[in-house]
């Protein structure tokens, strides 16, 4: 199972890189916030479908059902992407590719600090899914049936976020909705902190996940449009591996500050990553 994990785990941020190099390379720099809006609705709506139906084949036909059907989706998503046309020719060698990504992000400031600013939202995420649990359990005194409609109402929010955040690219600077999302996710934060109510809290889950999702689709929208082809994928991997090898640290740190302090302490904390993202946002942009 570890070993499932490890593979699994590679297989999504390679997805990832490439889904978003691929997009880049094949649409006009005008679609790109449109078709990264729709990604996200994909996204969500394969997650929604995935939560209903998972849990019915894994009770009923077994985990290895489950596993079958993800080669099987796999093989289909070959057959779909057999025929299109590959736009770009990426180096072979990975050592020169990774040092040359690093090289290249490295003297475009700009890159590099909506780089690490898309990392902030994949962070607070898992932060998130670390403290929940213990808040609803600990501070709210509530059942899983919480827990599981404070996360419905995360998904909903991611898409919405995917519905909406393509319109919202036509019509406002990528600046002023980088800052609004932001400061809505550092304010819903904050609110998840001093409040004690389960209708905050399925309030503030939905806000939050349509913030988060938001800010994915813009700036990865940003990058699409600073990045040159050749280096999309390359630098969406630097990102990725970035915020995992991130996680790794800050969410056992999360989960021994929570058992010190309070679950609720994670929630101000997240939202003080969020107020980085305004400062930052508001100083590069």
């Amino acid at each position: 199972m570890a070993i499932l994990a490890i593979v699994t785990g590679a297989g999504w941020i390679t997805y990832m890189a490439a889904s978003r190099s691929y997009v880049q390379t094949l649409l006009p720099p005008e679609a790109l916030g449109a078709a990264n809006a729709f990604i996200e609705v994909s996204l969500q709506v394969g997650m929604f479908s995935a939560g209903a139906v998972s849990g019915v084949i894994l009770h009923t036909m077994g985990f290895t059902m489950i596993l079958a059907i993800n080669v099987a989706v796999f093989l289909v998503a070959i057959g779909l992407l057999h025929d299109v046309p590959t736009a770009t020719e990426l180096p072979t060698s990975i050592v020169p590719t990774a040092t040359g990504a690093w090289h290249y992000v490295r003297q475009r400031p700009l890159i590099l600090s909506v780089g690490l600013l898309s990392v902030l939202p994949l962070i607070v995420t898992q932060l998130f899914n670390v403290s929940a649990p213990d808040y609803v359990l600990t501070i709210l005194r509530a059942n899983s049936v919480t827990y599981g409609t404070a996360d419905m109402f995360y998904g909903i929010g991611g898409l919405t976020a995917g519905l909406i955040t393509g319109w919202l690219l036509t019509k406002r600077s990528t600046k002023s909705l980088i800052l609004l999302f932001f400061s809505v996710a550092a304010l819903t934060l904050l609110g998840l902190f001093v409040g004690r109510w389960v209708s905050i809290l399925f309030v503030g889950t939905f806000v939050l996940g349509l913030s988060n999702s938001a800010l994915r689709v813009i700036l990865g929208t940003v990058l699409m449009h600073q990045v040159a082809p050749d280096y999309m994928g390359r630098t969406t991997a630097l990102w990725n591996g970035l915020a995992q090898f991130i996680e790794i640290f800050v969410a056992t740190g999360m989960g021994m500050i929570n058992d010190v302090f309070g679950a609720s302490i994670g929630f101000l904390l997240m939202g003080l990553l969020m107020l980085l993202g305004i400062l930052w946002s508001w100083r590069v942009l």
